[in-house]
């Protein structure tokens, strides 16, 4: 189990997965101000294989490790934490009766958008006719197949999957959504 303040050093490469920092750049961007404890939260996530270490030179460049399981169900938890903290619908009952048991919800950039993104074997037609009726009047609905939603992050162009990839709050589903940006990083994706 990991303490509160670890959980912000991950919470820091959450907000930015491709975020290589030294030491000293995680204690500004935690707020922290004592470099033994940074150094030594880091050192045990280290070993956790959460985060990679590369030392250059004197510094210890720090990365999330996404081949870890354990370093994905972090992340996961940390989006769902903030999911459950902002004023949203509960998403398990919203989400009661989609008819795929992989998918992911996200809302998007604007607070109107809102994305599932399906199994590749899913019915997206069905996804969307039992989500539709609980989607406010005015709001955006958007079914992708994960297979998409991978091409997607891919392509060169600006696109949905790359907008909710900067700009998401994921609502259920949050592991689902970095399995499929591990594997995205796989096949080349490096950021926006």
């Amino acid at each position: 189990m990991l303490t509160k303040d670890e959980t912000e050093i991950i919470d820091v490469f959450r907000r930015d997965i491709f975020g290589r920092y030294t030491i000293r750049e995680l204690m500004k961007k935690t707020g922290r101000k004592t470099y033994p404890w940074i150094f030594n939260a880091v050192k045990k996530l280290g070993k956790m294989g959460i985060l990679k270490i590369e030392v250059k030179g004197k510094s210890n460049i720090c990365s999330i490790n996404l081949s870890s399981q354990l370093a994905v169900s972090y992340l996961a938890l940390l989006d769902e934490t903030e999911a459950a903290s902002r004023k949203m619908p509960k998403a398990s009952e919203f989400l009661e009766g989609v008819p795929t048991p992989f998918f992911t919800f996200i809302l998007g950039g604007r607070p109107e958008s809102f994305c599932v993104i399906a199994d590749d074997c899913a019915d997206t037609r069905r996804i969307r006719e039992a989500l539709g009726s609980r989607v406010a009047p005015g709001s955006k609905l958007l079914v992708v197949r994960k297979s998409e939603f991978l091409q997607m992050l891919l392509s060169r162009e600006p696109n949905l999957a790359k907008l909710l990839f900067r700009n998401r709050l994921i609502l259920f589903g949050a592991k689902n959504y970095y399995l499929i940006i591990r594997e995205a990083i796989e096949h080349g994706f490096r950021g926006c």
